[in-house]
Parts: C-alpha cells; structure tokens; sequence
C-alpha cells in the first residue's frame, strides 16, 4: 500500500516537464544536462565493466568477473557507472563546480 502511494505520487510529478525546465535553465547559465540511461547500472561492476545480475544480492554488489572481485554498495556502484557514462559533464552551474568562490562575506561598513 505504502509503495503504490509512492508510485502515484511518482507518477503525478510531471517529469518531462522538470528536464524541460531544467534543461532550459542549464543552458542559460552556460551548462549542459548529459542524459545517461540508468538500467543496468548497478549490475555493471565499474571497475572492469563486467555485467551480472548475480553480482547485486539487496544493497551489495560483488563482481563475478574473478581478476576483479570489486565489493561494495551496489548503489555507490550505479552511481560511479553513470558518473563515467556522462564523461566530463560540468556542473549545473556550468563551469563554477570546481573553482567555486569561498563563502561570500557582506561588505564591512566605512
């Protein structure tokens, strides 16, 4: 019951509409939006790129491919693969990811 209150409410959020915008909104800062597809992503170990489904048991993945043996959460997993599927994407902000200011501090008073 719980999770199909979580699939209407998933359902109901318009999610075209959301890239649309924030596609638009990247762009106008000088940004790029990389769509990376997620299925397979954590069943694909990220090291030697060796593909199970066996290899995810719940939230641990162990890679089946016995010259790597990688072990780890398979979720950090999923997220270093689409990390690497977007190549050298930059942030939403566009280039101010990593030389982003310190803290702005408000103008001292004469």
């Amino acid at each position: 019951r719980q999770k199909a209150g979580l699939n209407r409410s998933i359902a109901g959020e318009a999610w075209g509409r959301t890239v649309t915008l924030l596609e638009y909104k990247t762009r106008d800062r000088g940004g790029q939006v990389l769509k990376v597809p997620a299925p397979g992503t954590s069943q694909t170990c990220h090291r030697c790129r060796h593909r199970d489904p066996a290899a995810r048991n719940g939230t641990r993945f162990s890679c089946t491919d016995l010259a790597c043996g990688w072990t780890g959460h398979a979720d950090t997993n999923a997220a270093i693969n689409i990390r690497n599927a977007a190549g050298t994407a930059v942030s939403g902000r566009g280039d101010l990811g990593a030389a982003r200011s310190a803290k702005r501090q408000p103008p001292r008073a004469a």
